[in-house]
């Protein structure tokens, strides 16, 4: 039973090792094949907005010049966001109205977590699109600002 046992791993790991070695050959011959590492632009954030690091970001908010918007869900601000900032989602986030509560010509920074930073380049796309010309994310996200015992605040 041990031998049938053996054998039948055996020829299961060269069956494996077969099917695995033609389908790497099928992908690279093929002139559009799935790679098998992913490009580092896939996971950058795709923004028209600028990117600010948090030590400039810190320079706009001890001098109270610009309005920090949070682009995570609900949940996360309420747990801790930036002080003083508002909350957009950017899952059906309603843009237009950060028009009627901010200046004229406000300095933007659109914030998420470090690894949600898409969420912040979604809103300040939108942002951008509805006439804002100032709008920034903020690089490393929420992470970036805590790294530099900058001021967060809980609730809403």
């Amino acid at each position: 039973m041990t031998d049938v046992l053996t054998r039948a791993v055996k020829e299961s790991i060269v069956i494996l090792i077969a099917v695995l070695a033609i389908s790497l050959i099928v992908n690279f011959t093929r002139g559009r094949g799935i790679p098998l590492i992913a490009d580092a632009e896939a996971f950058r954030v795709q923004t028209d907005a600028e990117f600010m690091v948090a030590e400039d970001a810190r320079v706009h908010f001890d001098e109270g010049t610009a309005i920090f918007v949070d682009a995570r869900e609900n949940r996360f601000f309420t747990g801790e966001h930036i002080e003083g900032a508002v909350s957009l989602p950017s899952t059906g986030a309603n843009v237009d109205s950060l028009a009627y509560m901010v200046p004229a010509d406000p300095v933007l920074i659109c914030y998420s977590s470090e690894a949600t930073e898409r969420q912040a380049g979604v809103i300040a796309d939108k942002l951008l699109e509805i006439g804002f010309k100032r709008v920034y994310v903020l690089h490393g996200g929420l992470e970036s600002w805590k790294a530099l015992a900058l001021p967060t605040a809980k609730g809403s």
